[in-house]
């Protein structure tokens, strides 16, 4: 059991079976090592940011590789070589990698990276993603690799050089398969294990469940065990020694999201090396992925390949409509070649005879067929809401977007062409014409694809075995991918519609369009739980709708009354004249620690400095300066002027007083060290250590536009309104009890604003406890109304006073009398939110002093306040805060 402590000490959760499982959520990096950013030059080099999850992933694989930590690691019996990274699918895994080769080269001087997997689709796509920079899905900066002001390049490889070049990275790209028959069968110009032993090597295995075939099966002989497979070679691999006998430092790190922990032989071989988890159900509710709704019929496959292309069809018209360019993809899935063939007949077929009566007839039969709160409900209204002008022009457009040239068939072994692979790579892009896609199972793993919108089963019924339903699993888990988009100026890559009963939430959901066979649905389901795959049954959500009520509508608070949001100005170059705008002030403090390895290990830590004796104040020299900007991507010119835009040269930054110049560094150093003992490298790494501190300070404190505390008024009637949400059954048995839906009637509560309390369990809670003390506000504020705040009623947002972050807060207390207005801001927060959201209460806490608080064209007669969170833990504290602002301090007793 000693093998599960470190599990316990990284993770401290478990799993099914008391298996010790990685959560993903790192909470011992925060206990047993200061949180410190990545090596900026990560993120600097790749083409696109990375993901709070794949930073999480990079910072347990330093913090595993930590040489501070190498012996307490070692003695909960974990290591280092090989380590695996349960990722989910879409959750941009490569993305990882690319980092993680950026990482070994720079810290631990690997130039040999290995990547394998068992199929060459997903060799054709990871070429594209690390090798190609002319591609629209390669990772890495598009620029150039350039790390510590030197340029490295990245070259493809079929063997590795004994003696490799400088600022070289080396890649070999290659199915496990084809490694398995190189290094057993040796054939010239070919890799070999000879080769191998020159240099240390990285390994990066995708899809690494194929991999285990030895560790699953029940071994039956000494001779079985010896027998060569693939797992075999891979371990060879990893502890080959040199020509001296000599391990070599080789590593492993694999990655899938598929790894059973309840197989006691797989739980023994992965048990000391999961390091990071982040599963399909994390990923979806972090709102990166599409939701995934299930369409179960019997119709005849000819009636699914209609609905199928409309459903498609109204998509990107529904995006046409909103200004968003969006070419969804459909996909065909069959259990054999044979059927998928004819099933593309059948469906170019259908497109040829595609006529207005033919048209007319499925949709208007198909409308009485469907459940009201159906998607096909919802889009056959649509359609037949049109004339006939737009029906025709609607039948032109069908043909010529799933004309059969805009078709991929993805079952022959053409599928690997240059021009398929492209083709199949780069859907989302304008030019590429694919609309529709058959296939059987080579799609299933390796494919990435964000625009897939609709998998519909077509041919002979479905299999029912595990293994084809996991099959799907994946598939689904693949094309629940989010394809972002541009929407009112702004680029998503998160869903920004769930719950709202609009018909942009069409362009966030993936339909999978199935049988009703009990057998098959039973088994999917079993498939969707084991890869905490959520998902929904069409025609399950059901829309709940609040009204504002006729007796509010008639008041003058509704004709004439007015909230109040406060103001946001833009930032302008003077305002960041000096690095203390950022927050950089006084003089930086840093511990020197002598370390045997090539760099010194140079931490911030003040807990440390009282050990030593001695410091030296050591000033910032010119040359040094600007060899540590080179070297960091940050402080090049065009980037730094992004931040500070006061500045006209890097010259400028370096000395100026307000920025560099004249800075110093308190340096501790040990009793025995005195400062001439500091060379160059060291002030060098010190240096760099300090614009580290900088950059951080900059890109957290720099925002274009501010909070500022004057309030502006904005008039009731044009902002409140009626309002929907969109729910299913599992809105109501929600893990946290407060986040679980509510739809009541309000009549008991005439001071509250809706017909119907459709909120959470949580925030109708607060309503109960607020009538509770209506009758005493009463006594004060002979006119009360609680008013809805969220994206789908007021939206009125206040955001935090020479701050950029703002929010909606769920609840406006209206309060009026003779003498004034009083307007409360309230925020109900779940348990597991307060620490998140701490600094929503301290904006709440600044709007309640009121200090320098302005409301324009208003005099004394309307206040502001905010109160502290509501929840049931802190229920007490939110009453006696209520009851000072809004009862003169006198307690609000309930009226029981």
């Amino acid at each position: 059991m000693a093998q599960l402590k470190l599990f316990e000490w990284l993770f401290g959760k478990q799993g099914k079976n008391n298996n010790i499982i990685a959560t993903g959520e790192l909470n011992s990096i925060l206990y047993k090592k200061n949180a410190e950013p990545l090596p900026s030059y990560i993120q600097d080099n790749l083409a696109d940011t990375l993901r709070p999850y794949q930073k999480r992933a990079l910072e347990a694989l330093e913090f595993v590789l930590d040489e501070d930590y190498s012996s307490e690691i070692i003695n909960a019996g974990y290591q280092n070589k090989h380590l695996l990274f349960n990722m989910a699918t879409g959750s941009g895994k490569t993305m990882v990698m690319a980092s993680i080769i950026l990482y070994m080269y720079q810290e631990f001087g690997y130039q040999n990276f290995l990547f394998f997997v068992n199929t060459d689709a997903i060799i054709t796509k990871t070429k594209e993603n690390l090798l190609n920079p002319d591609s629209s899905k390669y990772l890495f900066s598009k620029e150039g690799i350039v790390i510590d002001g030197e340029t490295i390049m990245i070259e493809a490889v079929t063997d590795f050089p004994i003696n490799p070049s400088e600022n070289t990275i080396y890649l070999k790209l290659t199915t496990i398969q084809g490694l398995h028959e190189e290094l057993n069968n040796p054939k010239e110009n070919a890799i070999t294990y000879d080769s191998l032993k020159q240099n240390k090597i990285v390994m990066l295995g995708d899809e690494a469940h194929h991999f285990n075939a030895d560790t699953k099966k029940k071994k039956k002989s000494k001779a079985e065990v010896e027998a060569l497979s693939w797992e075999r070679t891979i371990n060879d691999i990893l502890y080959l020694k040199n020509d001296t006998g000599q391990l070599l430092n080789n590593k492993l790190f694999e990655f899938t999201a598929t790894l059973d922990m309840e197989n006691k032989s797989l739980f023994e071989k992965y048990v000391d090396k999961v390091i990071y988890s982040y599963d399909l159900k994390e990923f979806m509710e972090d709102k990166y992925s599409k939701n995934v709704v299930r369409l179960q019929a019997t119709e005849t496959d000819d009636i699914k390949m209609m609905d199928a292309l409309l459903m498609s069809q109204y998509r990107k018209l529904v995006a046409r409509d909103n200004g968003i360019y969006i070419k969804p993809i459909v996909m065909f899935k069959s259990n054999t070649i044979k059927v998928s063939n004819s099933k593309e007949e059948e469906f170019n077929d259908l497109i040829e005879n595609l006529s207005i009566d033919n048209l007319l007839e499925h949709m208007e039969r198909r409308l009485l067929s469907v459940s009201d709160g159906s998607i096909l409900n919802t889009l056959y209204s649509y359609y037949l809401e049109k004339e006939t002008s737009e029906i025709n022009k609607l039948i032109l457009e069908l043909k010529e977007d799933f004309h059969y040239l805009n078709i991929l068939n993805a079952n022959g072994k053409e599928l690997l062409s240059v021009d398929n692979a492209t083709l199949l790579n780069t859907l989302e892009e304008p030019n590429n014409p694919i609309r529709v896609i058959f296939a059987v199972a080579k799609l299933n793993e390796g494919w990435d694809v964000l625009n897939l919108y609709d998998i519909v089963r077509v041919g002979e019924g479905a299999s029912t075995t595990k293994t084809a339903t996991d099959s799907e699993a994946q598939l689904i888990g693949r094309g629940a991918r989010y394809y972002p988009f541009v929407y009112e100026g702004k680029k998503s890559y998160q869903r920004r519609f769930d719950k709202q009963a609009i018909d942009l939430g069409v362009l966030e959901t993936l339909h999978y369009h199935t049988t009703n066979e009990s057998a098959y649905l039973k088994n999917l389901e079993k498939s969707l739980d084991a890869i905490n795959l959520d998902t929904d049954v069409d025609g399950t959500q059901k829309v709940y709708e609040a009204k504002l009520k006729p007796s509010f509508i008639k008041t003058d608070v509704f004709k004439f009354g007015k909230l109040y949001e406060n103001e946001t100005k833009e930032t302008t170059a003077d305002d960041y004249n000096s690095l203390s705008s950022y927050g950089v002030e006084g003089t930086w403090e840093i511990d020197y620690i002598s370390r045997v390895a090539e760099k010194n290990l140079l931490t911030n830590q003040t807990d440390q400095l009282a050990s030593h004796k001695t410091s030296y104040l050591m000033p910032l020299e010119e040359p040094i300066v600007r060899k540590a900007m080179q070297r960091n991507k940050f402080f090049h010119f065009d980037r730094l002027k992004e931040y500070a835009p006061i500045i006209k040269s890097k010259k400028e930054f370096m000395d100026n007083e307000n920025f560099l110049g004249n800075k110093s560094i308190r340096v501790y150093l040990p009793a025995h060290m005195s400062e001439t003992e500091l060379t160059k490298q060291d002030k060098l790494i010190i240096t760099e250590k300090y614009l580290s501190y900088i950059e951080d300070k900059m890109r957290r404190n720099y925002h274009k536009v501010h909070g500022l505390k004057t309030f502006k008024p904005i008039p009731i009637k044009e902002r409140i309104k009626d309002y929907t949400i969109l729910a299913t059954d599992k809105d109501y048995t929600n893990e946290h009890v407060s986040q679980r839906l509510v739809d009541e009637p309000t009549n008991n509560f005439k001071w509250y604003i809706y017909d119907r309390a459709v909120m959470n369990h949580l925030e109708y809670s607060l309503l109960v406890l607020l009538d509770s003390f209506y009758d005493k506000i009463q006594e004060k504020y002979p006119t009360v109304f609680l008013i809805r705040n969220d994206e789908r009623s007021a939206r009125l947002t206040i955001r935090e006073f020479d701050g950029v972050r703002g929010f909606m807060p769920d609840f406006i207390l209206y309060l009026q009398n003779e003498d004034h207005i009083l307007q409360v801001y309230i925020e109900p927060k779940g348990k597991h939110l307060v620490q998140t959201d701490l600094w929503k209460q301290t904006l709440l806490e600044e709007i309640q002093a009121g200090e320098g608080i302005t409301i324009i064209g208003e005099d004394n007669t309307v206040r502001l306040s905010g109160v502290k969170f509501f929840n049931q833990d802190q229920r007490d504290e939110f009453v006696d805060d209520l009851s000072n602002v809004v009862n003169d301090g006198e307690y609000l007793e309930q009226q029981l």
